[in-house]
């Protein structure tokens, strides 16, 4: 089965290339997209991992794919990432939207300490990322990744400064949990720091208080 945008997480990428540079120039950029696409999957090391595939196939690799195809036709360092940094709100806003269900439900910092843990195991797999995690209580839920496969692959396509961009993805997405589950980040490996720390904090508590308490 063909590898392309329909089977991602930007299955509208088409529509928002069309829109923004015609038909004739956005046709050929969308199918110059596809073919990337195509590409890196077809040499992709996925670590054996369905977790990692996924994170690659639906997520990483649509966005590089754009951004390097529209680097190439625009010849422009900063509508490429201008355009591809709307395309992820798009997608985020929806993520957004869909986490909104746990943070309104009065249980939700429980139900949602209750399986953190396996989720983190299960979606953020050893091999893309080392976990530590620091605090697992009623208060707070707060651990660290100290490294991150979005890293590593954006190093390797010659693109790291989109990785801020997938960086950017956690604070639209995860502020949906609110208000019964707060999220709150100082750090991220692709804003430059030694590692990215979440912090979970239940709503029943003050928004602001100190992370280390």
């Amino acid at each position: 089965m063909k590898q392309g945008y329909s089977n991602t997480e930007f299955k509208f990428v088409k529509k928002k290339l069309l829109g923004r540079y015609g038909e004739s120039l956005g046709n050929k950029i969308f199918i110059s997209a596809e073919e990337e696409l195509a590409k890196m999957i077809s040499k992709a090391d996925f670590k054996n991992r369905k977790a990692i595939k996924w994170h690659m196939v639906k997520n990483m690799f649509p966005i590089i794919a754009l951004y390097l195809t529209l680097k190439q036709f625009t010849g422009n360092n900063e509508e490429p990432i201008e355009f591809t940094k709307n395309i992820l709100l798009v997608a985020c806003l929806k993520e957004q939207k869909k986490n909104r269900i746990l943070g309104r439900m009065p249980l939700g910092y429980s139900i949602f300490r209750l399986f953190c843990k396996s989720i983190i195991a299960r979606l953020y797999p050893h091999e893309g990322w080392k976990t530590e995690w620091i605090r697992y209580d009623k208060r707070e839920i707060h651990f660290n990744f100290t490294s991150c496969i979005y890293v590593d692959v954006t190093k390797q396509y010659n693109c790291f400064e989109l990785c801020e961009l997938f960086c950017a993805n956690d604070d639209i997405t995860l502020a949906g949990y609110a208000p019964n589950i707060l999220f709150l980040r100082n750090n991220t490996i692709g804003r430059g720091h030694s590692h990215c720390d979440f912090h979970f904090i239940n709503g029943k508590y003050k928004k602001h208080q100190n992370l280390q308490e």
